[in-house]
């Protein structure tokens, strides 16, 4: 009905301001208020803080990706390793060399890139070495591995540098290490795969054959019980060494708990194998999220709201009938309606697609996990090296050989093997041109959202006492 039919006070604005405050007073309109307010104020919130997280709907694709600590510790890396390409002898006055029986041998792989400045692996040695003490430094081995063939000391613009600079305990190259009577031959297939970018498939084998071969060069060449295998262009944190010792023990510790049981092909779940095969010192958000999206039928949302709700009414039903006046039965009916038809399934959806990352973070510490990316950073027990070297290596002669990051899992399933990641997260993906022919773009979203929220000062802290602890000095 039109002002023009209705009584003149009626549409009088007096009128209107009473109609309009007896509105705003209903208990519905004003809890609407309430939850449109505190929606608004989360959505605020969550673009401001949640917009690292790749599996988040508040996931910013232009600064999502953003360096906080990787700047601070490409910094420190790239300072460092230029102060020994100046300087060679300061390596060995600093840090010295491994002791004779290191407790880890660490290889990089490492092949030339087609980019712009310094290869990703001087920033790599750089963060390794950074901030080390010698203590750290006498108890790990490590091995530049060159992979490039067949003349990495003119494919790899890197090679001449690292080498003059006298880093590493060993240099590792296919020339120089392949038994004389396969080295043709071998190098023959490599460089065949390696050149083949129209064969997905063959460039697999190459980088299988370059990850197993760095395998074997540790378990064959040294005695150290945990073998480190990192890709060429990571970032380490100030720490790292220490950390990893510690988190080690930590692994060696959970085996023996109660309840565990010796391997058995395909039992891994947390909690049953008393062996492991590798410790992860890098994982990504996108492989630890939900899995099921960000819709709201996703991860079964839309079943859990209605699982909270039916207790929800059934409780408030029974509230209005025995217990509470019936004068307020009005104010309750409003507020279930509002409670049960929107907040609860509303906030349920929020939680998942907010990212399981950006709401509940990592569980901090050494846990067993089934799922990871990629093969950046990896600690693997001596004990199975030996055995994955070969599996890799027999994979090889496949026509589809798979992922030299999936197979390791494939062989810890067969094998009964636990896998362990250690949070948080010290071992960063920098690389954004890739060696495999990957695009860059999918590249830069092999990447570690909690990595960039590391403290240098408390990682600086930590060091000092991770050194105590663990080498009583």
């Amino acid at each position: 009905m039109s002002c023009r039919l209705m009584p003149r006070a009626c549409c009088s604005p007096w009128s209107l301001r009473i109609n309009s405050y007896h509105l705003v007073s209903q208990p519905s309109v004003q809890l609407l208020f309430l939850l449109l307010a505190f929606v608004s104020l989360y959505m605020l919130y969550g673009f401001y803080f949640f917009y690292r997280d790749p599996l988040s709907i508040f996931f910013s694709e232009e600064h999502g990706f953003d360096p906080l600590y990787s700047a601070v510790r490409q910094a420190e890396a790239d300072q460092f390793i230029d102060s020994i390409y100046a300087e060679p002898q300061v390596a060995g006055s600093r840090l010295g060399k491994a002791g004779h029986d290191p407790e880890i041998c660490a290889a990089f792989i490492t092949v030339g890139r087609s980019m712009e400045g310094r290869q990703y692996i001087d920033t790599a040695v750089g963060s390794f070495l950074a901030n080390m003490s010698r203590s750290e430094r006498e108890v790990i081995r490590l091995k530049l591995f060159f992979a490039d063939v067949p003349n990495p000391d003119i494919q790899h613009a890197s090679y001449k540098d690292l080498v003059a600079a006298d880093v590493a305990d060993d240099i590792i190259t296919y020339p120089a290490t392949l038994p004389s009577a396969i080295k043709d031959l071998k190098i023959k297939t490599l460089m065949t795969w390696a050149s083949d970018h129209q064969n997905k498939h063959a460039l697999e084998k190459k980088t299988i054959h370059d990850y197993a071969y760095a395998l074997a060069q540790c378990t064959q060449t040294t005695n150290s019980p945990y073998i480190a295998i990192f890709e060429g262009d990571i970032l380490l944190a100030d720490g790292w060494a220490v950390r990893t010792l510690k988190n080690l023990r930590s692994v060696e510790k959970m085996m023996t708990e109660p309840g565990r049981h010796d391997p058995v092909r395909g039992k891994v779940e947390p909690g049953r194998p008393n062996d492991w095969l590798y410790l992860r010192l890098f994982n990504q958000e996108r492989s630890t999220g939900w899995a099921g999206g960000t819709g709201f039928r996703s991860n079964h949302a839309h079943i859990i709201a209605i699982a909270i709700d039916l207790p929800l009414l059934t409780g408030l039903s029974l509230l209005r009938k025995f217990m509470l006046p019936r004068r307020w039965g009005r104010y309750l009916d409003h507020w279930v309606l509002l409670v049960c038809g929107m907040a609860v399934p509303l906030f349920v959806w929020l939680f998942y697609a907010s990212g399981k990352a950006s709401i509940l973070g990592a569980p901090q510490g050494v846990h067993e996990e089934f799922f990871g990316c990629c093969n950046q950073a990896l600690v693997y027990n001596r004990a199975h090296a030996q055995a994955l070297s070969d599996f890799l290596i027999a994979m090889t002669t496949h026509q589809r050989p798979g992922r030299s990051d999936m197979l390791p899992k494939d062989f810890a399933w067969n094998h009964g093997l636990a896998r362990i990641s250690a949070y948080p997260m010290i071992a960063q993906h920098a690389g954004r041109v890739s060696a495999i022919d990957t695009s860059n773009d999918e590249a830069k979203r092999v990447w570690s959202m909690a990595f960039e929220f590391l403290n240098p000062s408390n990682l600086a802290r930590d060091h000092i006492k991770d050194i105590h602890e663990i080498f009583n000095i």
